[in-house]
């Protein structure tokens, strides 16, 4: 049988598919887009009382520690690439060895891969990177092939994949706009059913990282004493906390603050985010819109991502006559969605070959 995994590298999150399957859907890992480059003299300082789920992986002469306990060995210099270099740059490989050593298989017949719209054009340098033998701590993995698409595909493959077959058959007839903002992009695509329409598809710099950098900008005004605002501390107070965010050791309301903090107590502390947080979200909402149009001709409009429901409102306020699906699993669907595309393609290949 066949070996056809899924790789879903974003500048926020990277996940992956190991041909494991709960429900008929394949089991996602996922974990932070987190690079950090370590000193191996230096491991072990926890002394064996508690080891990392990381992996560690050489690029030229540097080492990268990346996994789910990332941040671990993580300091100040450690961050992600958020620009056009990403696919070239040392940390894009480390992640990318690093999910491969976590799939543990020698040999992979087909990998799939996703790109932002705006990095599309560097579809054939990634398939280079990617395909052939990797030495990975001592293990050898092998790309036989890799066939990359844009990330929204992927979840409108995955949400054409819930849908049924009589689901899937209206489908293929409807103009579908699929909205997937990321950590680093806002990305968008419009098909006619699986077909994409590239001229009125594209990405913006205005994914999930710029509402952290101009919330943060609030909260610098707030915190004044904090001259380096922990990022983290704003990313997870949206995923993780949801009505609170943790600073220096107390818990405010989040993301509006009135002067008190969560357990009542009266604080010289007042902020309202949500100002800071639509002119993002509204400004990449406006971008896709100018390319997309009015949404007369739009059959449906589906959601996906991780930050998904941090730009919903500012999507349903331009969009205000159509209802807004979120797809699935909406954090994993994009990588689940290139699994499945992964397996048609394949046999499709086969077929084609065959003939």
């Amino acid at each position: 049988m066949a070996v056809i995994r899924a790789v879903e590298l974003g500048f926020g999150t990277t996940s992956f598919t190991t041909g494991e399957y709960k429900n008929q859907n394949p089991i996602i890992t996922t974990f932070s887009s987190l690079v950090s480059q370590v000193d191996p003299t230096k491991d072990g300082l926890s002394a064996g009382l508690n080891s990392r789920d990381t992996v560690q992986v050489k690029i030229k002469d540097s080492v990268y520690e990346v996994g789910a306990d990332a941040a671990l060995v993580a300091d100040k210099k450690s961050a992600r690439v958020l620009n056009n270099t990403y696919i070239s740059s040392e940390q894009y490989q480390a992640l990318l060895l690093g999910a491969l050593y976590y799939i543990n298989e020698p040999s992979i017949d087909l990998l799939v891969l996703g790109l932002p719209v705006e990095n599309w054009g560097k579809r054939d340098e990634l398939k280079k990177i990617v395909v052939g033998k990797h030495e990975i701590n001592g293990r050898i993995v092998e790309v036989k092939d890799a066939w990359v698409i844009v990330q929204p595909l992927g979840g409108l493959l995955a949400h054409a994949n819930s849908i049924g077959q009589d689901g899937y058959n209206e489908l293929r007839g409807l103009n579908v706009l699929s909205v997937d903002p990321g950590y680093g992009t806002f990305d968008w695509i419009v098909s006619h059913g699986l077909k994409v329409n590239d001229s009125r598809s594209g990405g913006e710099d205005l994914g999930m990282s710029a509402v952290l950098d101009s919330v943060s900008k609030v909260m610098r005004l707030s915190f004044p004493m904090l001259t380096d605002f922990p990022i983290e501390k704003l990313d997870e107070a949206f995923w993780k906390h949801k009505d609170h965010i943790r600073i220096a050791g107390r818990k405010y309301p989040f993301p509006v603050c009135e002067g008190k903090d969560c357990d009542g107590d009266e604080v010289d502390v007042s902020f309202d985010l949500r100002g800071a947080i639509e002119t993002v979200t509204r400004a990449a909402i406006t971008k896709m819109k100018n390319a997309v149009g009015n949404g007369g001709d739009i059959d449906e409009i589906i959601l996906m991502g991780g930050p998904h429901k941090v730009y919903k409102k500012a999507l349903q306020e331009a969009y205000p006559n159509h209802k807004i699906k979120i797809v699935k699993n909406p954090l994993s669907a994009v990588c689940a969605g290139m699994h499945f595309g992964g397996i048609q393609y394949y046999q499709a290949l086969n077929k084609f070959k065959a003939a």
